[in-house]
């Protein structure tokens, strides 16, 4: 999966590609509008475009009215990067459903901070239960074992997890890196999604760093609290709640 860049001017594209390579994330690059839809359309692992707001030919509020014109790319996340932040423009942002303004200069923590949480707000912490339960064709009973058995695993690789936080690009403790493919393996079993997606971003993107660990931690403590709740919850009366 990679973040779709879209400017003109190849020195902001490569500042962008920088910063989100510090935080983990692949990049794809676009030097205008058109260019954008060949690459969507050619390339299926795109979760997020940012795009500035002047270009030639096609600029960003046009790219992303075509984007959501496109059914597979609808709901994309997307952001307008531009100097120009006044009301008028972020009102034309919001009216082709833009999910985001960065005002240029950017400011790498923002950047981040905003890229983190539109790609932790598209997938559900966990599924519903009696999805689940359909899903793997198991009883109510066995899933609620199944959730007992991957909240202990939960619990074990947040306390791992903390313990190497850092900022730095090294890679993961071998154990770390053992309890995260057997969390991320249940995860994609019992609808963890959100925690899923974040940890096979950094896996498929050259690895787990310490310096990834960070936003690991947050989406399992996420996970916790709703393996928590979920255990707590009526355990055989269909139609519950997902947790979100």
């Amino acid at each position: 999966m990679a973040i779709l860049i879209v400017d003109d001017n190849p020195v902001n594209a490569k500042l962008l590609v920088l910063m989100l390579r510090g935080a983990g994330f692949q990049s794809k690059v676009a030097e205008n509008g058109r260019e954008a839809l060949a690459i969507l359309s050619d390339q299926q692992e795109i979760q997020l475009i940012i795009t500035d707001y002047m270009m030639p030919e096609m600029d960003g509020l046009e790219l992303v009215e075509k984007v959501r014109a496109l059914p597979q790319f609808s709901h994309m996340p997307i952001l307008i990067a531009s100097a120009y932040a006044d009301l008028e423009t972020v009102k034309r942002a919001q009216r082709v459903r833009c999910d985001g303004f960065l005002v240029k200069p950017i400011d790498r923590q923002q950047l981040i901070n905003r890229v983190g949480e539109l790609l932790q707000s598209k997938p559900q912490v966990l599924l519903d239960k009696w999805i689940i339960v359909g899903k793997l064709d198991v009883s109510p009973v066995e899933y609620d074992d199944l959730v007992k058995v991957f909240a202990d695993q939960v619990s074990t690789t947040i306390k791992a997890v903390a313990k190497e936080q850092s900022d730095s690009h090294e890679p993961i403790s071998e154990t770390l890196r053992k309890l995260l493919i057997e969390s991320g393996d249940s995860a994609s079993m019992l609808g963890a999604n959100q925690f899923a997606q974040v940890y096979s971003a950094y896996k498929e993107n050259g690895g787990v760093m310490k310096a990834h660990c960070r936003q690991l931690f947050q989406a399992l403590q996420q996970l916790e609290r709703a393996l928590t709740a979920q255990m707590s919850s009526e355990p055989n009366v269909p139609g519950g709640q997902a947790a979100a």
